[in-house]
């Protein structure tokens, strides 16, 4: 995640300067920003969220970022027509929307048009304010120095389960099934990295109904591949 230039662009043109006004700004998250914890690690302020598909975006495993230690390949975004994604947007202040944009680093911040949105909190439109998504500028897909590894998806379906506790109709919507469905680049190199990995509910309390998801979506030939580490 690289240093994103003080003046990207967005999906509408607009330089991302844009956002530090005195209004609210909305953040998507798409990947381990879905569950609440990941969230007010960053931002205690961060933890109300709304589930939300968006339209345009792709997700896949090709975000990689350039640090000395050993780092694995995380979950980006980019604009693609046809395209979607789910995840959960949730407010900012300017302030707050700065720190991110430099925590992002290498991602472009990019304005989401309130179209693109549909609520699944029961709302009938997306809040009216900047409505943001860090996409990644360079994709750099899993190798065996950057593999995908379970604990960050862990995280990420985590909350994806955690919404559907929460949200009816996002339940209704299968909302986990249908971020790995829209999640691309699945497969080896892929290591599992969970803590005492024979009792995996000590790390990771939703487990089981983690690995009973991805066979359903994926199938249990890729399921079997998945290396320890």
């Amino acid at each position: 995640m690289a240093v994103a230039a003080s003046a990207a662009p967005t999906s509408r043109g607009q330089p991302h300067g844009a956002a530090a006004s005195t209004r609210l700004q909305y953040v998507l998250g798409y990947g381990t920003l879905i569950e609440r914890g990941s969230r007010i690690a960053t931002w205690p302020s961060a933890e109300p969220a709304s589930p939300v598909v968006v339209k345009g975006i792709a997700r896949g495993w090709f975000d990689q970022t350039e640090v000395p230690s050993r780092n694995p390949t995380y979950l980006g975004g980019a604009a693609k027509r046809g395209a979607d994604c789910n995840g959960v947007i949730f407010a900012v202040t300017p302030a707050e929307f700065a720190s991110f944009v430099e925590r992002e680093t290498g991602d472009a911040p990019m304005r989401i048009d309130r179209s693109q949105i549909r609520m699944l909190d029961g709302s009938p439109a997306a809040p009216s304010g900047g409505i943001w998504y860090f996409a990644d500028t360079q994709q750099r897909f899993p190798s065996d120095e950057h593999p995908i590894v379970q604990s960050d998806l862990d995280v990420c379906l985590d909350g994806c389960l955690e919404i559907e506790a929460m949200h009816p109709l996002a339940k209704q919507l299968n909302f986990t099934k249908r971020f790995i469905k829209t999640t691309t680049h699945w497969g080896p190199p892929w290591s599992s990295d969970r803590i005492y990995p024979w009792r995996p509910f000590v790390s990771a309390p939703r487990a089981f109904a983690i690995d009973a998801l991805i066979p359903q979506v994926l199938g249990q030939d890729l399921l079997d591949r998945i290396t320890l580490k």
